[in-house]
């Protein structure tokens, strides 16, 4: 599967994310309607959840989430990464970092290959109904919901 791109990078004027996304034209980040998650199993380190796009490709990942699979088992719908625009979700390591945000019916991803980030060399939005809708179908195949008798 191809490797999505944006034409440039998307710059903020700091890492103090709270702020500085405020500043971004959210209008400007490319919509991905066909957004879809897939697990995939690493060499050592069990299954990592991937962001992928059919007709634009990959799209981000979460490298340092680590057997992800054990983690569904327990997972519900409050655990979803899904901030908001004042508290968006911040996670990174030494080499990568994703920032995920909720706001007016799109969910906004920022993908960067460093900590702290300024730059992200990946960023795009999708419907806020897809999101979920995926996120659910991952949960349902490891923690279906039971209907109660």
């Amino acid at each position: 599967m191809k490797l999505f791109t944006n034409p440039a990078p998307l710059e903020l004027p700091s890492a103090d994310y709270v702020h500085a996304l405020r500043g971004l034209d959210l209008g400007s980040f490319p919509p991905i309607l066909d957004f879809a998650i897939e697990l995939r199993e690493s060499e050592e380190f069990g299954q990592h959840v991937h962001y992928i796009s059919p007709s634009r490709g990959e799209l981000a990942s979460f490298p340092y989430w680590d057997n992800v699979e054990r983690d569904m088992r327990h997972f519900v719908a409050d655990d979803v990464p899904l901030g908001s625009i004042d508290e968006p979700v911040d996670d990174y390591d030494e080499d990568w970092q994703i920032v995920l945000f909720e706001h007016r019916g799109f969910v906004y991803v920022l993908e960067a290959d460093t900590r702290h980030a300024t730059e992200f060399d990946v960023w795009f939005r999708v419907p806020s109904d897809r999101y979920i809708a995926e996120w659910a179908r991952v949960i349902d195949q490891f923690n279906p919901v039971e209907p109660l008798s």
